[in-house]
């Protein structure tokens, strides 16, 4: 009778093996997803797991600013949030300074920040960095009379001589004056070396920053770049342009600043020499 029956019926049987190959796909695919899931989440094969180290700002630095340990800390990130550029410990960022701002929670990239240490970072990029506060770097034409027979240093400090052409009525006498413009100037770089100095160094109680190394003489330099004001800067503009300049060297240490008058080419002259015999 059930024999006739199934004759009689046979989608029955069929709904039968739809059903179970419903149900066998809805258990694969639920494998499939566990499966993946794990591997996600314990970062097999995608390498997505929060196991990198990398450098984070703690806090907005701004430019120009000495990177300190309490303003950076390590996170653990994905490896592919990590830029190629961060550093990974607190350790490799100590003493560098900011070349632009980071803010807080900002990766720190090499690209941000500049070594000043060791003279290492004493390029031609970084001297911005070691001017001092309140002064301007200003660059001028230099010879082997002007810079003190090729000897001078980066680092060093000298007074400025000008000596000038004086018009008299209808008559222009060369090279009649001469005056110390300027007294304790720092010489930032001769031609492309700078001055080693120590990052954030203060000057020293003769006002005068020391220096980590001493440069090499560099007889063919063609310029000599000054730390001046502003106001400085235009003295030494107009000089430049007017007058025949030259440097004073100044010992080491020595940064004291008095008034000297200016001399005329009258004082080369004896005073008691005879006047001329008129016939």
């Amino acid at each position: 009778m059930s024999r006739n029956a199934a004759a009689l019926n046979p989608g029955r049987g069929n709904r039968r093996f739809i059903l179970l190959a419903i149900v066998l796909g809805l258990m694969g695919a639920g494998l499939v997803y566990v499966a993946t899931s794990r591997n996600t989440t314990s970062g097999g094969g995608g390498g997505s797991a929060a196991d990198t180290p990398v450098l984070v700002a703690k806090v907005d630095i701004p430019a120009r600013t000495t990177v300190t340990a309490d303003m950076v800390e390590v996170r653990l990130v994905d490896v592919d949030s990590r830029s190629a550029l961060a550093y990974d410990s607190v350790e490799g960022i100590k003493g560098k300074v900011t070349r632009f701002p980071i803010a807080a929670n900002e990766q720190v990239l090499s690209s941000k920040v500049v070594d000043l240490s060791g003279g290492s970072a004493a390029t031609a990029r970084s001297l911005s960095y070691i001017i001092p506060e309140g002064k301007r770097a200003f660059a001028i034409s230099a010879s082997e009379i002007r810079d003190v027979g090729g000897l001078l240093l980066p680092g060093d400090y000298v007074d400025v001589m000008v000596k000038y052409d004086v018009a008299f009525g209808d008559e222009t006498k060369s090279g009649y004056l001469a005056h110390i413009l300027l007294q304790n100037v720092e010489i930032l770089a001769v031609s492309q070396a700078l001055v080693d100095l120590v990052p954030g160094q203060e000057p020293s109680e003769t006002g005068q920053r020391e220096r980590i190394s001493e440069g090499k003489p560099n007889p063919g330099a063609g310029t000599v770049t000054l730390a001046l004001t502003a106001e400085d800067a235009q003295l030494i503009f107009l000089a430049e342009s007017h007058g025949d300049i030259r440097f004073a060297l100044r010992p080491y240490g020595d940064s004291e600043e008095r008034p000297v008058d200016f001399t005329t080419e009258r004082e080369l002259l004896p005073p008691n020499i005879p006047a001329p015999i008129k016939r």
